[in-house]
C-alpha cells in the first residue's frame, strides 16, 4: 500500500488564510502508481481530445473496460495508430459509471481489437467499484506485452 497506507494524497497550504481561486497556493499532491491495460476503444472527436477506453482482467479472466484515460499525449497517439484495428464503423457506449460518475454524459467510443497494452499513471493501488475513480494517464505503449500477461485481481 506504501507510506501514506490508503491515502490518496496530502493538500499543502501555505500559513495564510484560503482565498478563492488558484491565487490561494494551496496545492495539492497525490501518490502515483504504474500499471497496465489493454486498449479496448478510442474515444474523442479530434487529436486533442482522444482518450482511451481501457480495459483489464476480473476475476474470471474476462476483459472488462475500467476507465477511459485522458486525452493521449501526440507521441502515444503516432505509436498507436498504426497497431489499433477497428472492430466495425458503429460507435458504441461505455456501460454503467465506468467513465464517470452516476449521471454524467455517457462516453460513445469506437471499439479497437483488444490486442495492444498500455502502461498507465493512475491515483489508486486498485480498483475501485471495478473501475478507476480518476482518469489514467496513458504513459506508453507496452508493445512487449500481451492482454493474456496482465493479472488476474485475487
Amino acid at each position: 500500500m506504501g507510506a501514506l497506507g490508503g491515502v490518496e494524497g496530502l493538500v499543502l497550504k501555505p500559513d495564510r488564510p484560503y482565498a478563492a481561486g488558484l491565487a490561494s497556493g494551496w496545492l495539492k499532491w497525490r501518490q502515483t502508481h504504474s500499471t497496465e491495460a489493454v486498449v479496448l476503444g478510442v474515444s474523442g472527436r479530434t487529436a486533442g481530445t482522444q482518450c482511451l477506453v481501457l480495459g483489464r482482467p476480473d476475476r474470471r479472466g474476462q476483459l472488462r473496460a475500467v476507465g477511459v484515460s485522458l486525452p493521449v499525449a501526440p507521441a502515444v497517439r503516432r505509436e498507436l495508430a498504426p497497431v489499433l484495428r477497428a472492430v466495425g464503423e458503429e460507435e458504441v457506449e461505455l456501460p454503467g459509471v465506468v467513465g464517470g460518475l452516476p449521471g454524467a454524459d455517457p462516453v460513445r467510443y469506437r471499439p479497437v481489437m483488444p490486442e495492444i497494452v498500455v502502461e498507465i499513471e493512475t491515483d489508486q493501488v486498485a480498483l475501485e467499484f471495478g473501475r478507476y475513480r480518476h482518469r489514467p494517464r496513458v504513459r506508453r505503449v507496452r508493445g512487449d506485452l500481451l492482454p493474456e500477461h496482465l493479472a488476474t485481481p485475487q
